[in-house]
């Protein structure tokens, strides 16, 4: 990204100040920046409605138990000042829920609270790495992890790339590609890995982890293991944290939270679990930048674990009483992102959707839609980029492109169905899927199938999981 300085030669300002040639390093977050058009996109009443599947919100609202918490801390006027780290109750609750859930022993000492899960990434670029340090970011991967490397180092991160299925087109990451880039580059310091993955919605399993723990040991760099979306898994599948490997601990800089777990995005409010001298760090660095997370929300986050006394108010644990709730909101994900892939899939192999396994993305391949002749001679339609913004502007159905998570992600898009199933999902998934019919009959290219067997199936679809 090259920033603008426009306002340089602007003679009615003064003084000229220059800003940060640093930030000429610095991206940003793709959904944010392309919900700004949807928004502009959905204020020119275009369309009756904008089909939403760009931005990686919560489609639950937060439970109502946790917000009952918030409004009894407020009138027991629980304003002042926090803790800067944490309440030692707070950290301590999630310290055993962490011990009992990764089965390692995590202390009281091993946890700091932050606003939102994102501080923890700059924190760990903060505390530990030097320009002359190496950092590797998967690709595709969530953007903020290669933006902020940039801008800390100057350079853009290494990149294990995915390798892709060239019969269905899925992204997977290898091992041994990993550890070809260790082997090949020296000062590695940091990894950013994440499971369940945005943008993919792939999982990474335990044999997998084991394999890049035991790597992380042996070429002595810390992982930054980002794993917000760890609850959110499907098919019976169990997240596996890198934690639970033997002494990954002392390697470990474990991002979560409550944000998409407990549908809290909202809020900004995270955690990070990592070895004691590095928290002792970001304690320090958290009082230089935001003094501390409210009162009120370490009070909520301490009692979605266990029970919260402070200043001599009792907070009871909510956890039995959103279990629940949370066990309706994740079958509820399942099932629209088996819709999801299972209604892309009626028009393969133009768009080849992958199998949903975690958090609510999923990331299909339209590369073969990019290569019609209608799409590429008469929309002038290049690339992944191209359709998305066609999309949006044409069609009213806002996705976001592959590309804007790495090299990797060129052909593909992401799709987030976290959004209101009847509103959205099943409506939005229709209008695309006739959308790319449309496409292919103006390519002059037999469709897989017509428009009215493409809605009996889909109907079907829909009485399968909603019904």
């Amino acid at each position: 990204m090259k920033l603008s300085a426009k306002f340089l030669n602007n003679d009615e300002l003064s003084p000229k100040v220059d800003y940060n040639h640093d930030l000429n390093f610095l991206g940003d977050e793709s959904s944010f920046a392309f919900g700004v058009e949807v928004a502009k996109v959905e204020a020119s009443k275009k369309f009756p409605q904008i089909y939403k599947f760009h931005i990686g919100d919560t489609g639950p609202k937060t439970p109502e138990p946790i917000i009952e918490v918030a409004v009894q801390a407020l009138k027991d006027k629980q304003t002042k000042y926090a803790h800067f780290i944490g309440f030692p109750q707070v950290r301590e609750n999630i310290a055993k829920y962490w011990t009992a859930t990764r089965g390692v022993k995590i202390k009281k000492e091993n946890i700091l609270l932050e606003p939102g899960g994102k501080p923890a990434i700059e924190l760990a670029l903060q505390a530990l790495v030097n320009k002359d340090d190496e950092i590797i970011v998967q690709n595709p991967s969530y953007p903020i992890y290669a933006s902020l490397s940039s801008f800390y180092t100057h350079k853009k991160p290494l990149e294990w790339t995915a390798y892709q299925n060239p019969d269905d087109k899925t992204l997977e990451f290898n091992v041994a590609d990993l550890e070809k880039i260790l082997t090949e580059n020296k000062n590695i310091k940091l990894l950013f890995l994440n499971t369940p993955q945005n943008p993919t919605g792939m999982m990474m399993g335990e044999e997998k982890l084991r394999q890049v723990a035991a790597l992380a040991q042996k070429y002595r760099f810390m992982v930054v293991f980002d794993d917000i979306y760890d609850q959110i898994t499907f098919d019976g599948r169990k997240h596996f944290s890198i934690l639970s490997v033997p002494g990954m601990l002392d390697f470990t800089i474990n991002l979560n939270g409550c944000s998409k777990n407990y549908a809290m995005t909202g809020w900004r409010l995270g955690f990070i679990v990592a070895p004691e001298w590095l928290i002792e760090i970001f304690g320090q660095l958290a009082v230089n930048k935001w003094s501390c997370v409210s009162r009120v929300y370490q009070i909520v986050a301490g009692t979605i674990f266990g029970d919260v006394d402070i200043d001599g108010f009792h907070y009871p644990s909510v956890r039995e009483k959103i279990e629940p709730i949370l066990q309706a909101d994740l079958i509820e994900y399942e099932k629209k992102g088996k819709f999801v892939s299972e209604a892309l899939d009626l028009l393969s192999p133009f768009i080849l959707p992958n199998k949903p396994e975690g958090a609510f993305y999923i990331f299909p391949n339209i590369e073969n839609i990019l290569e019609l002749k209608y799409v590429s001679d008469v929309l002038k339609i290049k690339n992944d980029k191209d359709f998305s913004r066609w999309l949006l502007q044409e069609k009213g159905i806002a996705m976001i492109p592959g590309s804007d998570f790495g090299s990797a992600g060129s052909g593909y898009l992401r799709l987030s169905y976290a959004e209101d199933r009847e509103q959205h999902i099943i409506p939005g998934i229709k209008h695309l899927l006739l959308t790319i019919l449309e496409i292919i009959e103006k390519s002059e290219i037999n469709p897989p199938l017509s428009a009215s067997q493409l809605d009996q199936d889909l109907k079907k679809i829909e009485e399968k999981y909603f019904l």
